[in-house]
């Protein structure tokens, strides 16, 4: 037990700002709540009224919060902006255990990373857009119901059946990370701080390597042809 307590540092550090976790919990809220009110507009008839009272103001919700989200992606610090959210050769490792700690439901090591989660970045991207089509489509289906072709109710209820997914998704995902892992990621979207442990060298592990000098490299006689 001492010597990983040796061999271990942690630090906790701020990653995720103010405006970043409002968006965050905006986009949450709103998102739960109208899924709750559109299942009950479905499928409670006596209480779909009010469910379509609430199913607006939660869609407000949701507009503010996806509103600032998109702001930040172009004007907020490195960590808010779209390019982290991109896929690139520097992260493709990590997306690849990532896979392997979901495919083993979480008996793999689970891998370690700054901000967003490398796997995770791409689909968020896609999840905004989700947002916008949901957003478009639910404000404009009751007087555009058919637009150029396509039909807007359909729509909105099949991208919002594609975000309960995710969203189902995204809790199990982060419940497991916060079992198995040490980043402290539910945590950190309330109070924006991550914990990193970060492994500390033992010198009595390094393998010392005999040392020549420059000088005597240079002085080295050069090897023959004929040898």
């Amino acid at each position: 037990m001492t010597n990983n307590i040796k061999a271990e540092k942690i630090q906790r550090l701020l990653v995720w700002r103010g405006w970043l976790r409002l968006a965050h919990w905006l986009m949450a809220g709103g998102t739960l709540a109208l899924i709750l009110t559109g299942w009950l507009i479905e499928s409670a008839p006596s209480l779909a009224s009010n469910a379509a009272r609430d199913h607006y103001l939660a869609a407000y919700a949701l507009v503010a919060g996806l509103s600032l989200r998109l702001w930040l992606l172009f004007r907020g610090v490195e960590v808010e902006r779209a390019s982290t959210l991109l896929p690139d050769m520097t992260r493709i490792h990590v997306m690849k255990d990532m896979l392997r700690f979901y495919v083993s439901f979480g008996r793999m090591p689970l891998p370690k990373w700054y901000a967003h989660n490398p796997l995770w970045g791409p689909v968020y991207l896609l999840l905004l857009l989700a947002l916008l089509l949901v957003v478009a489509t639910g404000f404009a289906a009751p007087k555009w119901p058919i637009v150029y072709g396509f039909y807007l109710p359909s729509m909105h209820v099949w991208w919002a059946t594609a975000i309960t997914i995710f969203t189902v998704a995204h809790i199990i995902a982060v419940v497991l990370h916060d079992m198995k892992g040490t980043g402290s990621d539910v945590s950190a979207m309330i109070n924006g701080h991550r914990i990193f442990v970060i492994k500390r060298i033992d010198p009595d592990e390094i393998v010392r390597t005999h040392r020549i000098s420059l000088d005597n490299i240079v002085r080295m006689p050069e090897r023959r042809n004929d040898e």
